[in-house]
């Protein structure tokens, strides 16, 4: 058997962190590490850390100062022995024979990655996002599918990888939130075959409410910037390949508009700079749902639309 390194981030997860390393150390796939990065956590999770390492030998626990996502996931990498490499976050939860199921796709189709589906969960059930259609696809494919949001995500769970899909790979220390987004398509262009799983083994449990009801307008704009990065990036690594960035780029505008419309008010004078849409590859049902959610927005809460040219 091939060890798989499971890398665990954990801060303040009191609430869900047995869930999620019960799920993990009563995989049917036996041949694994858990590797955890407690990243300063001031509630009880370093004390059930404490007692699963008691537990189970396989868990490795490494406490430090509080740093940060993007730091936390590095280190969790430089600590991972595994020929393979799984992220889960401390919050989630994954079924019991995921490993085993992903390890043996994996192996069967000479790939590199294997992406599975998932579901969001939460407290009164759950949401089905579109997920990939069991399968092999090349890197250039799946790079395709997640900036045309087909399937691939940005997301570092959900994937099984060789390691050396981060040989030179790094989440960016600078960035505090979509992090992922630097780095995971990085890692799938250093691949040259990732197979599919339809099926959702990975739950990405949802507290607090959604993700966008918990994002600042400034946040979101930060996706924004993190999608002209992997424009940037794509177009240096694949310069014949052309990417439509419209999907990503319509999709942010749309949250940014949602978000000033839920924190702010006519008081606050909110400015919104569009993104780089070619309009003419949009069809007429996106395009009127766009500009009614911004005259929704200019009606409530007097939203002014700058053009930079």
């Amino acid at each position: 058997m091939s060890k798989v390194s499971i890398l665990v981030p954990v801060f303040n997860v009191e609430i869900c962190l047995e869930k999620c390393l019960d799920s993990l150390i009563n995989q049917t796939y036996r041949d694994i590490e858990i590797i955890v990065i407690n990243d300063g956590s001031t509630d009880l999770s370093t004390n059930i850390l404490e007692n699963y390492q008691k537990i189970d030998s396989r868990i490795k626990v490494y406490h430090f100062e509080n740093a940060g996502i993007a730091i936390t996931r590095n280190r969790a990498l430089t600590y991972a022995s595994g020929k393979y490499l799984m992220f889960v976050d401390s919050d989630d939860y994954i079924d019991l024979d995921t490993i085993e199921v992903m390890v043996k796709t994996l192996e069967k189709d000479e790939s590199d990655i294997c992406i599975c589906g998932f579901t969001m969960d939460y407290k009164f059930g759950k949401l089905y996002r579109r997920v990939c259609k069991n399968g092999v696809m090349t890197s250039l494919e799946a790079l395709h599918s997640l900036v045309d949001n087909t399937g691939v995500t940005n997301y570092p769970w959900g994937k099984l990888f060789k390691k050396e899909c981060f040989y030179n790979v790094e989440f960016p220390d600078g960035e505090t939130t979509f992090e992922d987004a630097y780095t995971i398509l990085r890692a799938i262009a250093n691949a040259s075959k990732i197979s599919t799983l339809s099926k959702r083994y990975y739950h990405y449990v949802q507290r607090n409410g959604s993700l966008t009801n918990r994002m600042s307008l400034e946040t979101v704009y930060t996706m924004r910037i993190s999608f002209e990065y992997q424009e940037v990036f794509l177009k240096k690594e694949f310069p014949n390949e052309k990417f439509n960035f419209n999907t990503q780029y319509y999709n942010a505008d749309i949250m940014i508009i949602y978000a000033a419309m839920l924190h702010h008010t006519r008081k606050d004078h909110v400015i919104f700079i569009p993104g780089d849409i070619d309009w003419e590859k949009v069809d007429f049902i996106h395009k009127l749902a766009y500009k009614l959610w911004l005259w929704i927005a200019k009606v409530k809460i007097g939203l002014k639309v700058e053009y930079v040219s």
